[in-house]
């Protein structure tokens, strides 16, 4: 049986975050745009998911890489 008293070292779990829900929003409008149509509201959402991805997953990529530095050694 395990020791309870051992917590087998410290590890760190990211705190909550709406960027990774946002970045998959961002994505999924990709996605939608790229579905077959003559219309030309696909370059729009194509453009918009790009768009929506690009800043949300840079701004998930900073926090994360913020969190990192803010562990400690």
């Amino acid at each position: 049986m395990a020791d309870p008293d051992h917590t087998g070292g410290d590890f760190h779990l990211p705190s909550p975050s709406a960027l990774p829900f946002a970045t998959s929003i961002g994505i999924a409008l990709i996605l939608a745009g790229l579905v077959p149509d003559a219309r030309l509201w696909r370059l729009a959402l194509v453009s918009m998911g790009f768009i929506v991805t690009v800043i949300f997953g840079a701004l998930w990529i900073r926090d994360a890489v913020n969190e990192y530095h803010d562990l400690p050694d």
